[in-house]
Formats: C-alpha cells, structure tokens, sequence
C-alpha cells in the first residue's frame, strides 16, 4: 500500500503542486489509500447490504440513531461555532482569501475543516441504517454518490487548499489554480451525468439488485397519486397568467363576445 501511495504522489505534485506542510502527519491525511478504501468499503456496503437483509427482519436501531444523530448534531454546531468565530478572528475576505494570510486563524479554520472532512466518514453510517432498517427506496443514485465523493473531494482539499479562498490568478498562483480547477470540479459530475441528472430520486438497490425484484424479494412501489383536478386547475391557471398574459386575455375576450353575441 506504501509503495501504491508513493507512486501516486509524483503525480498528485505535478497535477495539483506541493501539498501544504500545515497538515503533514495528522490523520488520514498523509496517505489517500485509507480514504479510497473506506470509500471501495461503502460502496461493497450498499452493493452487499441489501442482499443480506434479504430474508432478515429490519432492525429498528432507535436508541443507536438517539446517540448518532445527537452527536452529529453537536459536532455541527462545533464546526459552525468554530468556523464563525475563525474567519471573524482572521478578518477574512469573503471575495478573495489567501491561504496564509491569517497567522493562526488559518489553522484554526484547518482543524475545524478536518473535522469537517472527517465527518464525511462518519456519515456513511446514514446508508448503513438505511440497509438496517430496510429502507432502501432511500439510497438513491445522487446519495450514493454524494457520500462515496465528498471524502474523497475532502481529502484533496484538505492537502492543498485546507482554507481561504483559492486564488483563480494563474499569472500569480498557477499551483492554487490548478488545485481549485482538480478540487472543486468533480463536484459538477452531479448536474452533467445524463444517469445522474436523470435518476436521482431513484433507489439504487433497484439498479443494483434486478434479482431480488425477479424474485420477489423487494415490494413493488406504488405510482405516486394524481393530485385532485382542483389543485391542477390551479396549477395550469397560474401557469398561464404567468407566462402566457396575452394569450389568457384574448381567451377572455373571445369567451365574452360568443356570450353577447347569443
């Protein structure tokens, strides 16, 4: 795995630049083997889950979901806490923020965004109680694919851009242009990917897993219900008075000359 690491890393310099030394040796940073895979781990997960829960009851997992959503909940409001506080120390500029112009309040920033970042795996146990409790109608094509990313995006922002702003100034700061451009660009993938953008209500155990639904294993779902003809009649007459005026009123009119000309 070492040896896997270091090949990487020439690569990683020439596309990105020199990581920054500010978060050398703290965890899970050093080395993107670990987070790639965790992530390989969870996609096993959601891919293997259902399957075993196939013929087993669901768990209920409330007094786990208590405790993970109580400190979830209080680790955001840390982050919140500690990220407002920052950037109001640093001065920072909303518009254009360098990444060392803000002595300690940078590294401030830096450690809450490590937590940030590590909450990301964290996060992952959303989809394993989803498989638990057999809700797989929501493990969508777009939430698979938001957790299985954004740690991944994470480990790479926190390597090279761990905070202010990047710079979009390639005369000046060509290393931090290109690592805003190979960062923040993946996070696009989730509007252009005709699968993507077409599915993302759609429960992946379903693409995934044809043969339970053959065998009866997974419920059909029912169509959603058609709302009443009231609530459509609404709708349409909106729909129409906002962006077709003209043509409502010439309707009017017509309606109200065949009525005087009878």
């Amino acid at each position: 795995m070492e040896n896997f690491d270091a090949s990487l890393s020439p690569y990683f310099k020439a596309l990105l630049g020199t990581r920054d030394t500010r978060v050398k040796g703290w965890f899970l940073l050093d080395n993107y083997i670990p987070t790639l895979v965790c992530s390989i781990i969870y996609l096993l997960i959601v891919w293997l889950g259902p399957k075993y829960m196939k013929n087993r009851p669901p768990f209920s997992c409330r007094g786990i979901l208590v405790v993970y959503n109580l400190g979830l909940t209080l680790l955001s409001l840390y982050m919140f806490f500690e990220l407002v506080t920052g950037v109001w120390e640093g001065q920072y500029n909303f518009f254009c923020q360098g990444t060392r112009s803000a002595g300690e309040s940078d590294m401030k920033i830096i450690r809450v965004l490590w937590w940030y970042y590590f909450s990301k795996l964290i996060e992952f146990m959303d989809t394993f109680f989803f498989i638990l409790r057999k809700n797989n109608h929501q493990i969508t094509v777009l939430h698979v694919y938001h957790h299985a990313s954004m740690l991944n995006i994470w480990w790479f922002v926190m390597n090279w851009v761990p905070c202010g702003h990047s710079s979009v100034r390639a005369d000046n700061h060509p290393d931090h242009l290109r690592g805003h451009l190979a960062v923040y660009l993946p996070s696009w993938l989730v509007v252009f990917p005709d699968r993507i953008h077409d599915f993302p209500d759609c429960s992946l155990h379903k693409l995934l897993h044809t043969d339970l639904q053959q065998e009866g294993g997974l419920p059909e779902e029912r169509p959603p219900e058609r709302p009443p003809e009231w609530v459509c009649g609404c709708c349409e007459r909106t729909h129409q008075q906002l962006f077709f005026p003209g043509k409502q009123c010439e309707a009017k009119e017509a309606t109200e000359g065949l009525k005087s000309g009878s």
